[in-house]
């Protein structure tokens, strides 16, 4: 019983550990994508408030020339 909570306990860990890598990975990814869209100039963005007053942003992508 003891051996399969240590498996376990590794497991999630092990599962853990590559979710977070990823996640990491893809922001990164996104957020150099969304630069150089901005820089071509087909990533555009307005700011508005929503009926409770929340500050949100609308994001356009205009497709490739």
């Amino acid at each position: 019983m003891n051996e399969l909570v240590t498996v376990s306990i590794l497991w999630v860990a092990l599962g853990s550990l590559v979710i977070y890598y990823t996640d990491k990975k893809a922001y990164n990814e996104g957020m150099i994508d969304a630069i150089v869209l901005h820089n071509k100039g087909q990533l555009t963005y307005s700011t508005f408030k929503d009926e409770a007053g929340e500050l949100m942003i609308e994001m356009e992508v205009a497709p490739d020339e």
